[in-house]
């Protein structure tokens, strides 16, 4: 059988301690006599939210936070919305369930999440969310964090991976947030770092590149030679950087990307030398002679 209930987040302590345990352990105790609780899924819902910053209702930070994904409802707000909801509320048709599966259903569907795998890259990339989102001034706690992954999975699962990938992580805009004035600067945070990561690596690779361009352009003409040799150990850090990042390329449009980059790079590299009419090194063959020097 299954339950479903609306808990309460305005809650006294003893009732507060039932919840966590049925949250927890799908037990409930009542009046003495402790139930098994046959429960799939929690659901809360609430007209105001808690203030962590009110000592008072700190206490129910616990529970606030087994609540995995959030959602804000607000009043409908496209017209032709609106109108199909009030057609199906004056027929008689409001909030009948169209779409069903079985149990058996579910739990194959569930079965067949937990095969799906994550990648140490992503788990690297989602310290990174964590990182800034803390950076930000958002809590994540550390429940949060280590549970993320049957999320991602679910998401990877829905959307056709084989394993979890970066833009997954894009649906865990409604599992980090804490108060509704946080859920633009996930959604930013998330964008920025997941939304095909490898991109904004290598645009910021690109960017150190110009930089070192830009500083090697600058120098007086006597001392382009010293310039040069700067650059050149630069470069070859930064060639090095991104055959990490082509290595991390899963897709012809990354590799593509990481063709292009490595392209701009070669060719600040040969305006740089011809500059000081030198005969420009290949990067790759500059890495080499950077490592054994």
């Amino acid at each position: 059988m299954v339950r479903r209930w609306t808990l309460s987040l305005q809650a006294a302590d003893g009732l507060l301690n039932s919840l966590l345990t049925a949250l927890n352990e799908h037990r409930y105790t009542n009046e003495g006599v402790t139930v098994d609780i046959p429960v799939i899924s929690f659901f809360s819902a609430s007209n105001e939210l808690p203030n962590f910053r009110n000592k008072e209702e700190q206490i129910l930070a616990p529970l606030y936070d087994r609540f995995q994904l959030r959602v804000v409802t607000k009043d409908v707000q496209e017209r032709t919305s609106r109108l199909a909801v009030l057609r199906n509320k004056q027929g008689g048709h409001f909030g009948e369930v169209k779409a069903t599966f079985s149990l058996d259903e579910l739990y194959a569907m569930q079965a067949q999440v937990k095969l799906i795998s994550v990648p140490e890259a992503v788990n690297e990339l989602m310290d990174d969310v964590l990182c800034e989102l803390r950076r930000e001034g958002i809590t994540v706690s550390d429940r949060t964090f280590f549970g993320y992954g049957p999320v991602a999975q679910a998401a990877a699962w829905l959307a056709g991976h084989a394993e979890v990938q970066s833009e997954d992580l894009l649906q865990l805009k409604n599992y980090l947030w804490n108060e509704p004035a946080e859920i633009e600067k996930v959604q930013a945070v998330l964008t920025r770092l997941c939304d095909d990561p490898l991109r904004t690596r290598l645009e910021e690779l690109l960017a150190k590149a110009k930089d070192a361009s830009g500083a090697f352009n600058d120098a007086p003409d006597g001392q382009k030679a010293r310039a040069l040799v700067q650059l050149r150990a630069g470069f070859a850090a930064l060639y090095r950087e991104w055959q990490a990042l082509d290595a991390a390329a899963q897709t012809e449009e990354q590799r593509r990307q990481a063709g292009d980059a490595l392209a701009a790079l070669e060719e600040m590299n040969r305006r740089a030398h011809e500059a000081c009419s030198f005969t420009p090194s290949p990067l790759a063959q500059l890495a080499v002679l950077q490592s054994a020097a």
